[in-house]
Formats: C-alpha cells, sequence, structure tokens
C-alpha cells in the first residue's frame, strides 16, 4: 500500500512523535510511505534522519531552493495532486484541520482514487476563528474518516458539526510501552524534582506551573522545575522565571530524544495544559511509574482517574495547582 502523510512539520511535538511511529511501523510492514510537511520548519533532525534510513521520504511542499516559504493555493493544490491518485498515493493521512487538511482533501478528491484518512489530535480549531470552522467542515466533506484520538475530541466534533456519522472513528493515542515500564524510578535524595514536556505555546499554560511553584516554594525550599521543550513562549516563560525570583529552581532543558531518560530524573511529572485531547507525554510519565498532577482538559481526568496516577485539578487555575503540588509535596 502506499500511504502519504499529510502534517504541519516534523518539529518536536506528540504528533509528530505519533507520526513517526505510526511510519515506521507501517514501512516495516512493507509499506511505501511518504511525509509531506506543509511548512519548511524543521527542529527534530534526528527524527528525520530515522526516518529517511528507514525508507519514508519527506517533502516540504512550502521549501523553495533556498529555504525560503512559498506557496500559493493553486501551487500547493498542484503540488499536492502530484503525489494522489492511481499509481501513486492509496491513503492519504491528514493530520490537523487546517489549510493543508483542506487543499489536501481536494487535491485527492481531484485526483480520484485516493481515500482520505483526517486525524483529530485537538479540538483548539473549534474555539478559534469561524474560517478555521469552515476550513474543516469543506475539509471534513472530502473525507472518507474522521479519526479522533480520543473520545473526548469525536464528543466535541459531533456537538459543533453537522457530518456523516459514517465517517467518524475513535482510535485513542498509544505509546511504546516497553521503552517506558524500563524506565528506573529516580533514587530519593534531598531534592523534590517536578517536571513538564510540552511546546512552548499558549495551549500548554507553563506559565501557570511557574506561578503555582512560586506559591509554594516557601514551604518546599527542596522543590526544583526540569521544563523540556521550546517554542515562541520560550522568551516570555524566562522572563517570567526571572521576575518570579525562580531562576536557581528551574532548569530550561531544551528538547530531547530521550524521554525516558528524561522521566528517570524525576519524582513528579506536571502537566498544566489549558487544553489538549490525549498527550503522549502523560501517557509517557503514567507507564514511566511517576506519579502525576494534571488538568482537567480532553480526556486527561479519566486517564489518570483510571491508572490511579495522581492529581487532577482544573485548567488554567494557579491556585488548585499550587494545592496540588503542595499535597504531592507533603507526601
Amino acid at each position: 500500500m502506499r500511504i502519504f502523510h499529510l502534517v504541519p512539520n516534523m518539529n518536536f511535538g506528540g504528533l509528530q512523535e505519533i507520526v513517526r511511529v505510526l511510519c515506521l511501523a507501517q514501512r516495516k510492514a512493507g509499506h511505501t510511505v511518504t511525509i509531506g510537511c506543509w511548512t519548511n520548519a524543521s527542529n527534530n533532525p534526528v527524527a528525520e534522519a530515522q526516518l529517511q534510513d528507514a525508507g519514508v521520504q519527506i517533502v516540504y511542499f512550502r521549501r523553495g531552493a533556498q529555504g525560503q516559504l512559498i506557496g500559493g493555493k493553486k501551487y500547493l493544490t498542484l503540488k499536492l495532486m502530484e503525489h494522489f491518485g492511481r499509481g501513486k498515493a492509496d491513503i492519504l493521512h491528514v493530520h490537523n484541520p487546517f489549510y493543508h487538511y483542506l487543499y489536501g482533501g481536494i487535491a485527492a478528491r481531484l485526483a480520484g482514487t485516493t481515500k482520505v484518512v483526517q486525524s483529530l489530535h485537538h479540538t483548539m480549531f473549534v474555539n478559534g476563528q469561524p474560517k478555521w470552522k469552515r476550513v474543516f467542515w469543506v475539509g471534513a466533506m472530502c473525507t472518507d474518516t474522521i479519526v479522533s484520538v480520543c473520545s473526548e475530541v469525536e464528543s466535541v466534533i459531533r456537538s459543533r458539526f453537522v457530518l456523516p456519522g459514517r465517517k467518524f472513528l475513535v482510535i485513542e493515542n498509544g505509546i511504546d510501552l516497553a521503552r517506558f515500564l524500563a524506565v528506573p524510578p529516580r533514587i530519593p535524595g534531598n531534592q523534590l524534582v517536578i517536571g513538564t514536556i510540552g511546546r512552548m505555546a499558549v495551549e500548554k499554560s507553563q506559565h501557570v506551573l511557574l506561578k503555582a511553584l512560586a506559591k509554594i516554594r516557601t514551604r518546599h525550599n527542596n522543590i526544583r522545575l526540569r521544563i523540556v521543550g521550546i517554542g515562541v513562549l520560550e522568551p516570555d516563560l524566562r522572563a517570567l522565571t526571572t521576575k518570579l525570583g525562580l531562576d536557581d529552581i528551574v532548569e530550561f532543558c531544551g528538547v530531547t530524544n530521550d524521554v525516558p531518560a528524561y522521566l528517570s530524573s524525576l519524582d513528579l511529572f506536571v502537566l498544566p495544559s489549558g487544553a489538549e485531547a490525549m498527550p503522549l507525554a502523560l501517557l509517557e510519565a503514567i507507564a514511566s511509574g511517576l506519579p502525576v498532577v494534571a488538568t482537567t482538559v480532553g480526556n486527561v481526568a479519566r486517564i489518570v482517574e483510571v491508572t490511579e496516577s495522581g492529581w487532577v485539578c482544573p485548567p488554567e487555575d494557579v491556585d488548585a495547582l499550587a494545592a496540588a503540588l503542595d499535597r504531592k509535596s507533603t507526601r
């Protein structure tokens, strides 16, 4: 089978990790796999090299000869159509509902024989600009199957859009358990090390975690925070860390391709997000045996309850997160 994945980019992130693992498994099963990146962004060369070594082709649709960003609706649609149709791609798998979803769905329909699958990794677009709702609906009508990464995502989509019920399917996110079950517990020491993983973007709400940490540090002078991730808000988060007087206990760790090793350095994992669906970082932390403190977004509360792995609190609530951290820190 010939499978074409269309993604925003292959940067560090949960969506990209799902695509990486899926593509490697598909190649191992003997399929021909291509990844089309909507933008020319790339900050994870290790993952890209691994994919290419496995025989996965990576295409940058908006990257010019000198690396510049190029585009135009007609140009992009025609470039996509070069990859679809009989003898090219049997399946187009689009990840997340923005313009690449719309153009990909239209191009596949024009090509005639390529089936379209759309994976919804979040529902943030539902509360965004009206144009994104229109983009999603038109793209959805060009799609054969809409896959939600958890039942909570499907419920939101069904409640907001009129679409044929036959299009919907739930396939929950999963991880390679073997990598995380093998994580050794951190040897207890004088410090309580908490950590979080996430792109430094508005929806990840690391600023809430920093403010909560500032509230409890006077009662827990042994607490430390390690943050894995990069993104547009990193300068703001570093400035907030300094403003709150936390420079001596907060470490910005950048990105890592060895998440199990990072998790082995923690005593507690925190997910402070304001919006999620079924976050891989939470699954990985729970599988590694870490207790967690997380917000009640997406299916997070259900996962924490089923696994009996920790505590939950409302999103964007500094006092509630501080109280949850306080309870854990005094155990």
